[in-house]
């Protein structure tokens, strides 16, 4: 509360510590800002926590929707090859593969003809570079310097590098597409083409030419051949990221295979999302004694009903297949509620029906992760979410209570002015009727002394 208090010394006159009667007839008229002040502050702590909350669950969300996209299984790679390395990336399932690495894919070049250093100067005009189809029009300034003109080819926003190489004789300028390969139902030309529009008269033209043909990347897997723009390719093999590195002598075995620590590493994702959540809402509804319950989310009807939901995860059942909960995954349930997960009877459950752990979470719209998708939206949707629309409920509460507490604020100062001026105008009447009492004083005592 904003108050100017110009009234600073009080009972010269009277001899009243006017300033702190003040202070305390203030102080009681203040008792139900303050009041009202801290009923908006408790507001404005559940709004945060329901915040955290809302958080919370749209973590949940995310861990359960990658389960669905990603699956819960994760594979390992086997191979000698040194022509190619698999990484896992996700999905896939089990198998072995007979793979030939028969083109790796490489980056159109081009050079320009030879300067005598980096500085000299290049006749200006407009180099333009089609790239993958795409056409960008670079503006080289007349006499400007070999190295200036790579700086300008590199600022235009061309996905190409450009650099200044010396051979200890003679400078070059050269140029390289970022990404390898040529479009797949074009040529190989047209990874790169370059024209120069002279314009200029001082230094020598740049004389840019294609000096290494872009490649585009063959594999051949189970004796189907495929073509890709990169090295890097994650199409072709199910869950397994292949990075080509050179040509294979033969066909060469990939292995695929379940990794059961793998696979509980993802699902430890999920259990440590849904623990987040869960002992979120236990804090809010177990609150401990000697708390401020107006402060917290205590008995809150929505946040009590999000608990029951989450306790029926641990307990839904999808499918007809001899996994279909989560504890026939091995996750079981704490006494507080959380989650753990038991790593041999995973295990077990993985070798015994690997495509059911997936489908746990990934049958169409009843799986646990549309499920859980669901009832994240049901209470962080924006448009109607529960704990969402409770949030802005008392974001609105605490906004009307601020434009109260503005009003009382004002009102309080305007009493404490009053009473500084009431106060101000009696001092000054105690200090005239003194003055009076002295000078009457004075005249008497003046008359005493005269008549002796």
């Amino acid at each position: 509360m904003a108050i100017d208090a110009a009234f600073r010394a009080g009972g010269i006159a009277s001899g009243l510590d006017s300033n702190a009667i003040i202070d305390s007839l203030v102080k009681i008229e203040q008792a139900p800002f303050n009041l009202l002040k801290a009923r908006q502050d408790a507001l404005q702590m559940q709004v945060s926590a329901l915040g955290d909350l809302t958080s919370k669950l749209t973590l949940f969300r995310d861990a359960a929707a990658a389960l669905k996209t990603q699956g819960v299984l994760a594979l390992s790679a086997t191979t000698s090859s040194t022509a190619f390395s698999a990484t896992p990336v996700g999905g896939g399932a089990a198998g072995r593969y007979a793979v030939q690495v028969q083109a790796v894919a490489s980056a159109a070049k081009a050079r320009s003809s030879s300067f005598d250093t980096s500085f000299d100067p290049v006749m200006g005009g407009t180099l333009s570079l089609s790239i993958m189809g795409t056409t960008y029009d670079v503006a080289i300034a007349d006499g400007a310097a070999l190295t200036d003109v790579a700086k300008s080819i590199n600022a235009a926003g061309a996905p190409v590098s450009a650099v200044v190489l010396n051979d200890g004789t003679h400078s070059y300028l050269s140029l390289t597409n970022r990404d390898t390969g040529f479009p797949l139902t074009g040529a190989a030309g047209d990874a790169l083409q370059i024209t120069e529009t002279l314009t200029g008269v001082q230094g020598h033209p740049l004389g840019l030419a294609i000096t290494a043909t872009a490649t585009n990347a063959r594999v051949q897997v189970d004796g189907l051949s495929f073509d890709r723009t990169s090295n890097v390719i994650t199409d072709i093999v199910p869950g397994m990221q292949l990075t080509l590195k050179s040509l294979s002598p033969g066909v060469e075995d990939l292995v695929t295979g379940y990794d059961t620590t793998a696979t509980q590493a993802n699902l430890d994702k999920f259990i440590t999302a849904y623990n987040d959540v869960h002992k979120l809402v236990h804090k809010h509804l177990n609150i401990a004694l000697n708390t401020d319950r107006a402060k917290t989310l205590g008995g809150d009807s929505v946040v009590r009903s999000l608990q029951s939901a989450l306790s029926r995860l641990t307990t839904t059942s999808v499918g007809g297949s001899d996994v279909r909960t989560l504890a026939d995954l091995g996750v079981k349930t704490a006494q507080d509620g959380s989650l753990s997960i038991d790593a041999a009877k995973l295990a077990a459950a993985v070798a015994r029906n690997p495509g059911a752990v997936d489908s746990l979470f990934s049958t169409g719209t009843s799986g646990l992760s549309d499920t859980i998708i669901s009832l994240s939206d049901r209470y962080t949707s924006s448009t109607e979410g529960l704990l969402v629309a409770r949030k802005n409920g008392l974001t609105k509460n605490i906004s009307t209570i601020g434009d109260t507490l503005l009003k009382m604020d004002a009102r309080l100062a305007t009493y404490k002015q009053n009473l500084i001026r009431q106060f101000t105008a009696m001092e000054s009447v105690v200090s005239g009727l003194k003055s009076i009492g002295n000078f009457l004083n004075a005249q008497s005592a003046y008359s005493t002394g005269g008549n002796k």
